[in-house]
């Protein structure tokens, strides 16, 4: 997948780099361009959730996991569980592979150019 990065470089990498280098087995596992995108912004949450400190991961996860129920209450519980684990899975290996990246993912796409994904991922920073 190309990257594309919407903010000047700040001497860290681009933030799409970043993600690509957690989550991109995770992201590519969708089979489709929609897919993709479902799981480059699950991705997202993830890492905005792992931004938080420990204490507070937990609750922003819970209410992940309810607002995601609501917007697809047809989501069996089995479902749900395997979500949380990707997700949990997610929060851990952004927490250890980038522990002092505190940038806030604010917007993400992934697009086809040229025959190949093209990642877009746009952060705030909260530092």
């Amino acid at each position: 997948m190309d990257r594309k990065e919407s903010a000047p470089s700040t001497g860290r990498p681009k933030i799409s780099q970043s993600v690509l280098a957690f989550a991109g087995d995770f992201i590519g596992m969708g089979k489709t361009l929609k897919e993709r995108n479902i799981r480059l912004t699950a991705a997202s949450c993830a890492w905005n959730i792992a931004c938080n400190i420990p204490e507070f991961r937990k609750k922003h996860l819970d209410h992940y996991m309810r607002e995601y129920k609501r917007y697809n209450p047809r989501t069996s519980e089995v479902e749900l569980a395997a979500i949380r684990k990707d997700l949990e899975t997610l929060i851990a290996k952004k927490v250890e592979m980038f522990p002092d990246d505190r940038r806030q993912i604010v917007n993400t796409n992934i697009s086809v150019v040229g025959g190949k994904d093209y990642v877009e991922i746009a952060a705030a920073s909260l530092q």
